[in-house]
C-alpha cells in the first residue's frame, strides 16, 4: 500500500507535458491556421453545447419547471455564440484573447496555489516551477489588461505558454519518481 506522499513517476503529467509541447510546435509553425481553427473549434463546441441544452430541454423542464427556461435561453446564446465565432473571425480572435487571458490566469494561479507539495521533491523542483509560474503569472496579468497585445499576439505567446507549461509538466512528472 503506498503511503500518501508517495507519487512514482507521473504518466499523466508527462502526457499532458508532451502533448503542450506538440501543440507549442504547432502554434509557431502555422500561426494562420492555429487561431483560425481555434476559432472555428470553440464555434462548433458552442453550436453543439446549443444543441443539445435545448435537445434536454423537455426533460429539464419537467424536473426544474420554469427554471428550464434560463437554460433554453443560455442554448440559443451558445448557438449564437458558436455562429460568430465561425463566420466571424476577427470578432473571435477578440474573444479568444480574454478567454486565453482568463484561463492562464486560472491556470497559473492553481499552480501556484498547490506548488507546495513539490518540496517532497527538492527545493530546487519546487523553487524552479514557482518561479516559472510567478512568470506565467505576470504574462497572464498583462494579457488580461492589454487585450491588443494579446490579439497581435496571440499565436507567439499561447505558443510560449504551451511550450512553458509542456516543459514544467515534464519536470513535475520526473521529479514525482523519486518519491
Amino acid at each position: 500500500m503506498k503511503r500518501e506522499n508517495e507519487w512514482g513517476f507521473d504518466w499523466s503529467e508527462l502526457i499532458t507535458g508532451v502533448i503542450f509541447l506538440i501543440a507549442g510546435y504547432f502554434v509557431f509553425r502555422l500561426p494562420q491556421v492555429a487561431i483560425t481553427s481555434l476559432a472555428i473549434v470553440f464555434g462548433i463546441a458552442a453550436i453543439v453545447r446549443g444543441i443539445t441544452t435545448i435537445g434536454g430541454y423537455h426533460r429539464l423542464k419537467r424536473v426544474t419547471g420554469m427554471r428550464a427556461n434560463i437554460a433554453l435561453v443560455l442554448g440559443i446564446l451558445d448557438i449564437v455564440v458558436g455562429a460568430i465565432f465561425i463566420f466571424d473571425i476577427p470578432s473571435a480572435v477578440t474573444v479568444l484573447s480574454y478567454l486565453f487571458a482568463f484561463w492562464f490566469l486560472m491556470d497559473v494561479i492553481e499552480r501556484l496555489v498547490v506548488s507546495s507539495h513539490l518540496k517532497v521533491f527538492g527545493n530546487g523542483i519546487y523553487w524552479l516551477s514557482v518561479i516559472i509560474d510567478l512568470l506565467l503569472l505576470i504574462v497572464a496579468i498583462m494579457l488580461l489588461f492589454r487585450p491588443m497585445l494579446t490579439i497581435l499576439t496571440l499565436n507567439a505567446i499561447v505558443g510560449f505558454y504551451l511550450v512553458i507549461f509542456g516543459i514544467n509538466a515534464i519536470l513535475i512528472a520526473f521529479a514525482r519518481r523519486n518519491k
